[in-house]
């Protein structure tokens, strides 16, 4: 094949960065590539298992004289989120990344990168090729559809695998090291209602202009959560008006801080007017409690019609619901400053045939703060008369104060850099969280070059960068060999 990079190092970790970067590998396609792999194994005589999701395993013997030290696993996935622009022409399940360096930054034509997380791969790879370094015997893991919900790692046989310290590649920028991040819970809750024929005046109320965003990584914020607002916005007008709900709706994924919220309303005759007044009462107050936080909020209502509306019961607990459940920072982290340390998310509301259902995220990074919090919610909807659901668990990574491989990565950055390492955590699950769950007593830490527009065709990945992450690894498993 024709490489584009050149006169770059590490030139081999690189060429093997360009090399899966021809082989399509969005998340749920990663057969082109784990075959790959599969051959580069088998060329070199490394061990290799490759199971029936994909997910790839590679050891290799330490070198001279670090063969019977206790190994070290290196981790990272194959997928890529498959984002491109618009006017771009790129097939996913057949068509190569087109990369571009730009000075010191490498991009891709048109799509996403893949650099989150083919540098790991790359990384992974060059090591395993080279027959000059010092390193403990290494059990390099590469997982699959790791961005549509670390499905390859939590479905991964770990038997095996025989490290007890692991460095995680899918972490960054230069100089930052993962220290922890959020398991977490989805809560489904379900609140039934009968059709009845409508009678009164019909209402649609619409919240719009908020700012929204991951409810991981900006849920500190406080930005307006739509759903939430609406709920205090319908349980004002419950204070001094009769209404029954036609339907309710809001938010589009349960991990991110949804932006819009409509509800149609059917109110007893002549009450209309006073509602509008509650809703303007109510929204001027919010818009002075966000007003350094996400300002854009409006609430627009327009008159509407229904034919049918929920029975009065299950209007009252939707309303009830929508104001009462939990939502936003729960804890704060008093041992990684301004990490939060738990949250929830009221993200999705839909109205269904038979039930109105909320989808609500529960994210820390401790499992018994999980496990709390989602209890605590169920605890709410079910003594309201809902029902309830908690499902779609992943571990955390919680924070160890004592981790050793940390200690030696960022002893040897400072030594290689000159600068002071930065401990840093995540309000989100990572694959890190997964495996910690499943090894145990499993000692991780992450780090990565600096990258950037992860998700998008705009993402790009520092060369420089890139290079000296690479050494610091190498530097690393040198150090794992006193």
């Amino acid at each position: 094949m024709e490489y584009v990079i050149s006169g770059r190092e590490p030139a081999d970790a690189l060429r093997f960065f360009e090399e899966i970067s021809a082989i399509p590998r969005a998340s749920g396609n990663e057969a082109g590539v784990a075959a790959y792999l599969k051959k580069f194994a088998e060329d070199r005589g490394l061990w290799v298992k490759v199971d029936e999701y994909n997910n790839v395993i590679i050891k290799k013997p330490g070198s001279k004289g670090c063969e019977n030290l206790p190994p070290v696993m290196l981790q990272g996935h194959l997928d890529m989120v498959p984002e491109k622009n618009q006017d771009t022409v790129h097939d996913w399940e057949r068509d190569g990344l087109k990369l571009k360096v730009e000075g010191n930054i490498l991009k891709a034509e048109g799509t996403t990168l893949g650099c989150d997380d083919g540098y790991a791969i790359s990384f992974m790879m060059a090591v395993l090729d080279r027959k000059d370094l010092r390193h403990p015997p290494l059990e390099c893991v590469m997982t699959s559809m790791e961005e549509i919900g670390l499905v390859g790692a939590m479905k991964m046989d770990t038997s095996d695998i025989t490290a007890k310290r692991m460095i995680g590649m899918d972490a960054g920028g230069e100089g930052g090291f993962l220290a922890s991040s959020a398991g977490g819970n989805y809560v489904f809750v379900k609140v039934p209602y009968t059709l009845e024929t409508a009678c009164g005046e019909g209402l649609a109320i619409h919240v719009r202009g908020l700012e929204g965003g991951h409810s991981g990584g900006m849920i500190h914020m406080e930005k307006g959560n739509s759903n939430k607002i609406m709920g205090r916005i319908l349980y004002n007008i419950s204070k001094e008006c009769i209404f029954n709900i036609a339907s309710i709706s809001g938010g589009f994924k349960g991990n991110a801080i949804p932006r819009e919220s409509d509800c149609v309303i059917v109110l007893a005759e002549g009450q209309k007017e006073k509602a509008l007044e509650i809703i303007s009462a109510t929204e001027a107050e919010i818009k002075a409690e966000l007003a350094f936080s996400d300002k854009g909020l409006k609430v627009l209502t327009e008159d509407a019609s229904a034919e049918k509306v929920m029975d009065r019961k299950a209007s009252a607990m939707i309303t009830h619901l929508s104001h009462v459940l939990p939502n936003g920072v729960m804890m704060r982290s008093m041992a990684i400053e301004g990490l939060t340390n738990a949250s929830l998310n009221v993200g999705v509301v839909t109205t269904e045939e038979g039930f109105v259902k909320y989808e609500i995220t529960v994210r820390s990074a401790e499992d018994s703060l999980v496990s709390s919090i989602a209890e605590t919610v169920k605890d709410i909807a079910e003594t309201a008369g809902a029902l309830c659901e908690i499902t779609g668990g992943y571990p955390a990574f919680s924070f160890d104060p004592d981790s050793e491989i940390r200690k030696t990565v960022m002893e040897v950055y400072k030594q290689e850099s000159g600068r002071d390492g930065v401990v840093k955590a995540v309000h989100g699950g990572t694959e890190a969280g997964v495996f910690k769950g499943k090894i145990k007593g499993l000692d991780i830490v992450g780090l990565g070059p600096t990258s950037g527009g992860a998700h998008t065709p705009e993402e790009w990945v520092d060369l420089d960068s890139y290079k000296r992450a690479f050494d610091l690894l190498v530097k690393v498993l040198d150090r794992l060999c006193d």
